[in-house]
């Protein structure tokens, strides 16, 4: 069997700067649970002016299960590119 010659998606976890690592590893995570936050922040703002309180209430009851799916995508990402 040949190796390629392609670019290799694996990092070395136990030699090293740990620091560099996690960092790699944490960045995508906190970068999207701003984003999702800002998104939230200006959903419940322009619900908040253009409907009702019920239409805002179920703005504000189903945020933290969307931010639970996307934390969740996001980390299988961040998981896949380091492997």
């Amino acid at each position: 069997m040949k190796k390629s010659k392609g670019i290799s998606n694996q990092m070395d976890m136990l030699n090293g700067s740990i620091f560099d690592k996690i960092l790699l590893f944490a960045l995508p995570l906190a970068i999207s649970s701003i984003l999702q936050q800002l998104f939230n922040s200006v959903d419940v703002a322009v619900v908040g002016r253009f409907a009702s309180s019920e239409a805002l209430a179920a703005v504000g009851s189903n945020s933290s299960v969307i931010s639970l799916l996307i934390n969740l995508f996001v980390e299988f990402q961040s998981v896949r590119m380091l492997s």
